[in-house]
């Protein structure tokens, strides 16, 4: 299984160039059009798109987490969502949001257990998990 993302804005964005080397792409990696509509009932923006590393892998990371081997991985996640955040930014309006709502592919349907809100100008990296069944928000 894969960790998937998926964001909501009410913006609209361009699905990234097949060959692109953007550090963060957004288009289809996992999701279709029916798992993208099933996890709707996480989100309130109106469109919804899937977002995934160039690697061609989620964005997963625990602040948290101790392990060296994860630390490593954690940094390299922690860079592709700064660079999430680096095209968020320039899409953003003062006051509007964007959802990013992370799962393992297949469980769309399933609860949330964690949300958190940040503030795409104003934010520690330290301090955000962006795992499994994880939803934050992102506002500006």
């Amino acid at each position: 299984m894969s960790i998937v993302n998926y964001l909501g804005c009410n913006f609209s964005l361009p699905y990234s160039k097949e060959n692109s080397d953007e550090k963060v792409l957004v288009g289809e990696n996992f999701s279709d059009y029916e798992m993208r509509n099933l996890v709707k009932k996480h989100l309130t923006t109106k469109n919804i798109y899937e977002v995934f590393t160039n690697e061609g892998v989620g964005i997963s990371f625990d602040a948290d987490n101790q392990d060296p081997y994860t630390r490593r991985s954690n940094k390299e996640a922690q860079e592709s969502f700064l660079a999430l955040c680096d095209i968020l930014n320039g899409y953003l309006e003062q006051g509007d949001y964007c959802e990013l709502y992370t799962c393992w592919v297949g469980e769309e349907e399933e609860e949330k257990e964690f949300e958190q809100t940040i503030n795409i100008n104003n934010f520690d990296i330290n301090h955000i998990n962006i795992f499994e069944k994880t939803l934050l928000v992102i506002k500006k």
